[in-house]
């Protein structure tokens, strides 16, 4: 079994989603990071951005935050539902006039960080992944996940996830192939 994974990429001419508060960008770098929070979660106060120097921008089924904070209309979620809830867990957001999620994956300890490409901040950690591999054993099959190297790391997808959104017609996202298996 072959198995790619892939890092979502938002596409142009597309809708944003932002925090309403700017420093809500931060929180969501943190609080979307694995760690279960369905318990205590207070949705954040969000605005979809429907236009970008005076030009009007495309309705998304996952309008664009960013590839560590996936965020889904409910057209997505009919369609992608079940293989999301069984990788992590979709939060309510607060936003004027649309009904949204964001999606909080599981973290899999999957990045063979020896055999990778990175660059490093003086103290060790990871600052940039150049090249990425990843433990075939751990990530095939696995069709949603972050991983743990990084203080905020993408969601990482697999073919399953990218047949499914190109398959049922939806918009807004396109697939940059990080890694295979083969």
């Amino acid at each position: 079994m072959i198995t790619n994974v892939y890092v979502p990429l938002g596409v142009e001419g597309f809708e944003l989603c932002h925090p309403f508060h700017e420093g809500d960008f931060e929180t969501l770098n943190m609080q979307i990071d694995g760690t279960p929070r369905w318990q205590k979660w207070s949705p954040l106060q969000m605005r979809l951005v429907n236009e970008d120097e005076g030009k009007s921008l495309s309705e998304s089924d996952s309008p664009w935050l960013g590839s560590h904070a996936l965020i889904f209309r409910q057209r997505a979620l009919q369609q992608l539902g079940t293989v999301l809830k069984a990788h992590g867990e979709l939060l309510p957001i607060r936003c004027p006039d649309v009904e949204l999620s964001i999606f909080n994956p599981k973290i899999i300890d999957g990045f063979d960080e020896e055999g990778s490409s990175v660059l490093r901040f003086s103290n060790g950690r990871i600052m940039r992944i150049i090249k990425h591999v990843f433990r075939a054993d751990i990530v095939v099959g696995v069709d949603l996940f972050k991983i743990p190297n990084l203080r905020v790391s993408p969601t990482f997808v697999g073919d399953r996830f990218v047949q499914i959104w190109n398959s049922s017609g939806l918009l807004g996202l396109d697939f940059k192939k990080v890694w295979s298996s083969a």
